[in-house]
């Protein structure tokens, strides 16, 4: 592992379990067809962007879900969602950051992501989180 990799791979245990860091090395469902796109979110997503001072995990957190729910892209809100609450984010916190963006984004998308929260809530309740 290099510099960057393994910088991006301290900082994603902000937001992850420490197992689901270490799945995250040894499984990548995508890796028969794009090998290097596990290394380049470890590398620059975490290693680069999210590493940057300024703002605390919550904070980058909270920026990252809105940032995909503004895009509909579901699975990446389940992951961020997960990934906000371990970074401790609370439940009040995610529907409120999900509610201030219904003048921006619509009622739809808003909807879709808090349906997908509450998912994501049950699941950490059954869980036992």
């Amino acid at each position: 592992m290099n510099e960057r990799f393994t910088k991006g791979f301290e900082t994603i245990k902000q937001y992850v379990t420490e197992e689901e860091a270490a799945r995250m090395i040894e499984s990548d469902a995508l890796a028969d067809v794009a090998p290097d796109l596990r290394k380049m979110i470890i590398e620059f997503a975490y290693g680069e962007v999210y590493s940057r001072p300024g703002l605390d995990a919550k904070s980058r957190a909270l920026v990252v879900i809105t940032a995909v729910v503004t895009q509909g892209a579901a699975p990446q809100t389940k992951t961020h969602i997960k990934r906000g609450l371990h970074a401790g984010l609370t439940q009040t916190e995610i529907i409120e950051g999900l509610l201030q963006l219904v003048p921006y984004i619509g009622f739809p998308r808003v909807q879709n992501a808090l349906t997908i929260a509450q998912q994501v809530f049950k699941e950490e309740v059954e869980n036992g989180k």
